[in-house]
């Protein structure tokens, strides 16, 4: 079966963009919170005065989760717009040209 693509949904594309920005942006925020966790045990055990290293290591915790979830929700929506562009040059793009030809075959014998 041949099929001609003449466009893209913005929408569709931005949104699935922004799902996987989301989606990234957790688990790196999983795992950046799960190292500094560690980072702060770490210090407490080393250092000479435990509860202020706990206090530091705290502090240091909220602020990165604070950012982090700042930049999560930045990012998403960042990837967003992104993705609503970049589909609708590709839909100029191929009116202009016409489209592009796809062929779907049966594979499987």
């Amino acid at each position: 079966m041949k099929v001609t693509l003449t466009h893209i949904g913005a929408f569709a594309l931005g949104r699935l963009l922004a799902v996987w920005s989301f989606v990234l942006g957790i688990i790196m925020l999983i795992v950046g919170s799960m190292l500094l966790l560690l980072l702060m045990i770490l210090g407490m055990a080393t250092s000479e005065n435990p509860v202020d290293a706990f206090g530091g290591g705290v502090i240091g915790f909220i602020i990165f989760f604070v950012v982090a979830v700042i930049a999560l929700v930045v990012n998403s929506i960042a990837a967003f717009i992104f993705g609503m562009i970049a589909a609708t040059v590709y839909n100029i793009i191929l009116g202009i040209g016409g489209g592009i030809d796809l062929d779907f075959r049966d594979r499987g014998g």
